[in-house]
């Protein structure tokens, strides 16, 4: 039998880990905890806002969509955002949190907002020439240990994707596309990708950086 299992039931799908105590892990918007989050959510107090640089109508592609929240978060705040998940398990998981999110008075202005595409990124950047204004990164990196593990949902995430093992070329990638801004979220410590380019600004609380590089055209727009 297989370790992890996707199922369904009232609720929406969810997938179990048959080998852990933990909590089954779905894709939900409505949680209390991240409501507060939503509702305290601004351009000032929100890293992932602050590097991307938020505004009305912004574009930004999501290329390691996980459990959606930081693109919940550029969409309440205005972005036009497209998640890309190449894990067809969370691919389901985050598509039944939309369908379930656009049927709650809470949450539908906001995933009004939101897309998503099931592909790998690598792919859909070969072929994205300036179709976006900002390249979101948010790799999956080794486990930490002891106070510094992750919890909950991205802890399950960990053990069942993974680490991003082509979190070099995707990157590469990002910087080839013309007319973006690149954001690559990092743990506060360092990380596996190891470039010849060092961003332009680096925003970082006590568990994560978040890396600004742009590209040529992009760094020439924000000038004029």
């Amino acid at each position: 039998m297989s370790r992890y299992r996707l199922d369904k039931d009232e609720h929406g799908y969810f997938l179990s880990d048959t080998f852990s105590r933990q909590r089954s892990l779905r894709a939900n918007f409505d949680e209390p905890s991240f409501l507060r989050r939503v509702g305290r959510a601004g351009k000032k107090n929100e890293l992932v806002a602050k590097s991307v640089k938020v505004k009305p109508g912004l574009k930004v592609l999501d290329c390691t969509a996980g459990l959606g929240r930081d693109s919940f978060i550029l969409a309440h705040l205005g972005c036009d955002v497209t998640m890309c998940e190449r894990s067809s398990v969370l691919h389901c998981l985050l598509e039944d949190a939309l369908t379930r999110a656009k049927h709650d008075e809470r949450l539908a202005e906001t995933t009004a907002r939101m897309s998503l595409i099931k592909e790998d990124a690598l792919s859909l950047l070969e072929r994205s020439g300036g179709e976006f204004n900002v390249i979101y990164l948010d790799p999956m990196f080794p486990e930490k240990t002891g106070s510094a593990a992750v919890k909950g949902g991205m802890q399950y995430l960990q053990r069942f994707i993974g680490v991003d093992r082509d979190s070099e070329d995707l990157l590469r990638a990002a910087l080839s596309t013309s007319d973006t801004r690149v954001v690559l979220k990092r743990p506060a410590h360092g990380g596996l990708i190891k470039l010849n380019v060092a961003p332009q600004h680096v925003f970082k609380n006590r568990n994560s950086r978040y890396e600004v590089y742009l590209t040529a055209a992009s760094a020439s727009a924000a000038s004029t």
